[in-house]
Formats: C-alpha cells, structure tokens, sequence
C-alpha cells in the first residue's frame, strides 16, 4: 500500500453520491454521539459494535463468525446477526446492508463471464449491494463491453480491477472449489470448470457416460420442486435443470468457455449487428421444426414481457428479425460481448406454437404454470414427470447430443444425511447441495465414490454500507482486509480446496484477473493503516474515530 493511497484514506469517497453521504453524514453523527471514551489514551469517540448480516445456509454463518472475529482484532467488535437463507435473499440482494452483509454470489454459467460481477459496481445497477458509484468505473464498463478483441478487453478490465481493489466497496477474501462426491462406480463425471460438478453445470450432467450396465444417472439435492415455468424458475436448481430439456444458442464448456449449441455459427456484421444461423434438422420434442421464427419469437417474446431472470441479459436488445429459415438478425443498442459470453449461454429456446398462446392464459406470462407435457423444449434430455420429490427425463433421441444414458432423475431429499445415505447405498450419482468436506471426504472413502474437485465462481464476501460510518471510510475497509485471514478460513471450512482471492469480483484463475496481491493477514499493518488515518487506541486497544 503506498504513502500516496493511505494519503487519499482521509478525504471523502468522491463515489459516494448525495444521497449516500447525508447518509453517512447522519450514521457518523450518531456515532459520535454514541460512543465513549471510558479507555483513556485515546481521544475523540469509541466506534461502537458494528453488526454482520449473515443468511443461514450450508456454512457462511460458521465462515461469517470467523471473519467476524478477526476482524475484532483490530479494536471493533463485530457481531452476527442472522436470518433464514430466503429472507436474506429478498432483502441483502436489493438492499443496503446497515453495516456489512455476507452476500456470497452463487455459480451458474451466466456467471462465468466477468461482465455479470462486473455490472454489480455499477452506479445503475439493481444488485449494487454496496452503494458503489465511480464515473471512471461506469465508463470502463461500458469500454470493456464493445471490446471485442480479447486482450483489450482484458487490460480494461485490468483497469477496473484496480479502482476496485483501492475502493474496496466489497472485500471478496475467498473463492471455494465445488469439492462433491461422485459415484465413479457407476458413472464417468466431468466437472464444469469454475461451475462445478453440478447440474448448474449441464454440460457435466449431459457428458457423463455410464460405467457397466448402469443406464440412469440420478442426482440428489435439497431442493423444493414446484412445477416450472421455464423462464421464471424460483431457484437456480431449477433453472438449470430446465436447461437440460431447453437448448441455448450457446453453453458452457467443461473448460468453462462458451461454445456454440443450437446456434452453430455467428456473425458479426458489426460491433451491434450479430447473424445467429440454427443448426440444421432440429426438433422439438413433440417432432415439431426449430427454425429461425422460434428464435425470433424468444427473443421478441423476452422483450416484450418481463422475466426477472431474462431481463438483464437482454436489456440491450433492441431487435431480431428472421433472415431465412435457419437465420436472424439482432440488433443492440449498444456494442455488448458479454451479450454472446452470457446471455446466449442462458437464454432457452422456445417452441413459437407453445408459448405464442401463453399470454391468452394468465395475467402476465411470468405467473405461468405449465403442464408436463408444455414444457417442450428441444434439449437433449425431455420432461416426462414431476412430482413434489423428483423430476424425471428421458434422453430425446433426435438430438445431435444424446446422452449416452437413457434415463435422468432429480430427486429432493429432506437432508444432507438423506443424501449422503444416498451416496452409500449408490441411489444418487451426484448432488447440487454441497455436503460439508468433511462428509465428501468420508465418501471418499468408499471404492465407488471419488472426490470431485473444481474452480467454482462462488465466492466468500462482504459487502459494506458506504454510507454508514466507518464503512464509508476507504481506510477503515482496507483494515478490515488487511485484518482477514482467508487460510485460515480455507483450512477451517473448506479443508484446503479453495482460492485466496485478491478483494474483487474476478476469479483468480480467470484469464481477466489482474496481477493483484491476494490477501493477506497483517493485524499490525490493519492497526498502522487505521492510525495513518487518523483513528487512534485506547489503553484497552478498542478504536476511536479520527478527531473532528
């Protein structure tokens, strides 16, 4: 950290907005007010308890109290305070945080791109959790989406990375493996690079081949199964599961890099015109043509109604048109790459005679319920039943990617001792609900079950309230940072199968990620950085603001 950062610690963050700063202008006061200089040694006032909001699911309360206390070694005491994993999810994802909030960002193959982390910074962003805004960040936003040439976009990118790491409006310390059993006994599995061996990851369910006789791959989770609308799923298990009954113009590899699927050639005419040419000879499930006007019809159809899950992918799609049979045109508003990396590894293909009448049937199509024999799709695998434990298909045989099995079932298990009784007893094949390491490793144990291990775009975070003292203090985060020990937390909870990372949103291993120090556990380095600012210490080593 140079003299000339720490020097810039004490002026105001020029991101902050308006509204954000009266926001920290009252948080600071109230503070002041609040704290009490009872230590001696020290003046000015206490920084008082601050609070961590934490949702309770697999281990990010045990990884949240770790962190938390850490970070209590820097003379501020943190302390959890914990609700139900859905209603974190309603509130954390859309809302401030009045101090800090444990937002983890789960795996999926929209994902894998950096521009959706990317987007979360910025200032007009509906899932900037932080408060984040910088104009230089906005404009190389945008700068890195109309780069198409690879290494450009990489060293924008680079650039962005940096604002980041020096604003620090999230601290990222860690990235988990996707580290889950695997019936190796019964089936040869892939892992999905930087998704993970999980149904998230369809090409790992859709490239496994069966060892022996075996001609049903099963896949166990803790997961609710209502019967699906396929754009509007209410859990990412879902939503990818459908993927695998629903072609994209594009998936994700097992090396986590996009490939062509349905749409099997692209052309840019230019940097906002892109021709997507179809495969040729596709077909629905119910033997009905895939042409170019079910293509056309998906996209108009995204655009004219809202989707929630749809709508920021194709948010700069201002037109498609069919050119042939097998082609159309689209429009965007603006040059956009991610718009191929992303939105085209995500966006289900609809069959035109199914849907064009849903909008007859309910209030609005996002509200649809459909039936197992509507969800038609063209994907590999085909919907044949859904119960409230399991869904269940059958590999559709006029695919140019069939499966090598014939069967595949989902099925929802109450617990992870459920599951992992599962695993034992080679019921299930693999899962999408992570079991503790600890409980991977002990199947491991068992000669038909083998250890998957993989880069994965989860990531161990926190997100802090600009706006609220000290968090909207650029020096009081870059303690925190310096106070966290991501090892030890790896050691701990993830039995060494994780990433260190660097305080921002790009993987480490990505060939975006910039060279940026990881890192690292410096308590007397968090106590100078804060003392540079201004802060000072009691008798007691509790903290006290900057005097006014």
């Amino acid at each position: 950290m140079t003299d000339e950062t720490n020097s810039r610690y004490g002026r105001e963050e020029q991101a902050l907005n308006r509204r954000t700063m009266l926001k920290g202008g009252v948080a600071a006061t109230a503070a002041l007010m609040a704290g009490c200089n009872s230590g001696g040694g020290a003046d000015g006032e206490q920084v008082g308890t601050q609070q961590i909001r934490v949702g309770e699911l697999s281990n990010f309360v045990d990884v949240a109290r770790e962190t938390a206390n850490q970070w209590s070694e820097i003379g501020v005491e943190f302390e959890l305070d914990t609700t139900t994993w859905n209603t974190f999810v309603g509130e954390a994802y859309t809302n401030q945080p009045e101090n800090v909030s444990h937002t983890p960002w789960g795996s999926s193959p929209d994902r894998v791109d950096p521009d959706y982390f990317l987007s979360t910074y910025t200032s007009d962003s509906a899932v900037n959790i932080a408060g984040y805004e910088n104009e230089e960040y906005d404009d190389l936003f945008s700068q890195q989406r109309a780069a198409y040439d690879q290494e450009e976009r990489a060293e924008i990118i680079g650039q962005m990375q940096e604002i980041l790491r020096e604003d620090l409006p999230e601290l990222i310390y860690v990235w988990p493996k996707a580290t889950l059993p695997i019936n190796t006994g019964q089936f040869d599995i892939q892992p999905t690079e930087f998704i993970g061996a999980r149904t998230t990851g369809t090409m790992t369910v859709l490239s496994a081949e069966p060892v022996g006789d075996t001609d049903t791959l099963v896949v166990g989770a803790q997961q609710e199964i209502a019967i699906p609308n396929p754009l509007a799923p209410d859990s990412n298990d879902l939503q990818y599961l459908l993927k695998l009954a629903y072609d994209t113009p594009s998936r994700v590899g097992l090396d986590g890099d996009p490939v062509n699927w349905a749409v099997e050639n692209y052309e840019q005419i230019d940097d906002t015109t892109i021709d997507m040419t179809l495969r040729e000879g596709m077909t629905f499930h119910d033997g009905e043509p895939v042409t170019a006007e079910d293509l056309e019809f998906t996209f108009n159809f995204l655009m004219e109604y809202s989707f929630p899950k749809y709508d920021p992918f194709l948010s700069d799609v201002e037109d498609a048109t069919m050119q042939t049979d097998r082609t159309v045109r689209v429009s965007l508003a603006q040059p956009n790459v991610a718009f191929l990396n992303s939105a085209m590894t995500f966006m289900n293909i609809l069959p035109m005679h199914i849907w064009e009448s849903v909008p007859d049937q309910v209030d609005t199509p996002v509200n649809w319920d459909a039936d197992v024999d509507e969800l038609v799709g063209s994907g590999p695998l085909q919907i044949t039943e859904i119960t409230d434990s399991e869904i269940r298909y059958e590999a559709y045989d006029d695919h140019w990617e069939t499966p090598a099995y014939d069967e595949f079932i989902f099925v929802n298990r109450a617990s992870m001792e459920a599951i992992r009784a599962d695993f034992e007893e080679q019921n299930i094949h693999m899962t999408t609900s992570s079991p503790p390491p600890s409980v991977t490793d002990a199947l491991a144990e068992n000669d038909y079950i083998s250890k998957s291990s993989a880069a994965s775009v989860l990531q161990m975070k926190m997100s802090f309230n600009l706006g609220t003292a000290p968090f909207d203090d650029r020096a009081f985060r870059h303690a925190l940072m310096q106070a966290t020990d991501p090892d030890r937390i790896i050691q701990i909870f993830y039995n060494g199968e994780a990433d260190v990372g660097d305080g921002t949103l790009v993987h480490p291993q990505s060939s975006f990620a910039a060279d940026l120090q990881n890192v690292e556990r410096d308590i007397e380095g968090a106590k100078q950085t804060l003392r540079d600012a201004g802060y000072e210490y009691d008798n007691n080593d509790n903290l006290y603001y900057p005097e006014e």
